[in-house]
């Protein structure tokens, strides 16, 4: 109940902690979120290894997609 309603409460441009938990490859990790497994690409700069934490931007909410949050990437992309 209380996942659900923190899922309810999300905004666009939130930024929230996850950490990892495999890397699959240079560009891609499964990380925990709030309890929940994520598949993130990684189109940053940002070497990620198991026990990161890293923080993710709210890049849209239907369906939920988050971006790794790096100012420093080029690809980095604001979300307002």
């Amino acid at each position: 109940m209380a996942r659900t309603e923190f899922f309810k409460a999300l905004e666009k441009g939130q930024i929230h902690a996850a950490t990892i938990e495999e890397v699959l490859s240079f560009k891609e990790a499964i990380c925990s979120f709030r309890g929940e497994l994520l598949r993130v690409a990684n189109h940053t700069a940002v070497d990620m290894k198991v026990g990161d934490v890293i923080r993710l931007q709210i890049k849209n909410l239907e369906p939920l997609e988050f971006q790794v949050f790096d100012t420093r990437s080029l690809r980095f992309e604001r979300v307002v």
